[in-house]
């Protein structure tokens, strides 16, 4: 009998740019269901900010490693979706603003 191994990973959603978690998991299983020709490894988790993935048992470390890298680069690339589709999108680079940074107190009127 050969020994098998498969991984189940949660998979925290943060926005790139703040690193805060968003609650996108709806969104991202969505797509991931629609995208999956009847393979998908994805699951909801008790956190809207988490998905989760498992793996099929593998019957070596290389396949279980590819497996791995598979499903978190579909992980990556649902999550933009869904970002994209939340229209979400931050830009990397802003304008300097003119704004004051700071709070302060105005006049009342």
């Amino acid at each position: 009998m050969v020994r098998t191994v498969g991984v189940e990973e949660e998979l925290l959603l943060v926005d790139e740019v703040s690193g805060e978690a968003r609650a996108l998991s709806s969104a991202v299983l969505a797509i991931a269901e629609k995208e999956a020709d009847g393979e998908s490894a994805f699951e909801s988790e008790l956190h809207r900010q988490q998905v989760e993935f498992s793996t099929h048992p593998c019957a070596s470390m290389e396949e279980l490693a590819a497996s791995v890298r598979r499903w978190r680069t579909e992980a990556v690339r649902h999550a933009t979706e869904a970002v994209v589709a939340a229209q979400m999108i931050r830009p990397r680079i802003a304008a300097p603003t003119t704004m004051p940074t700071e709070p302060r107190m105005t006049p009342a009127s």
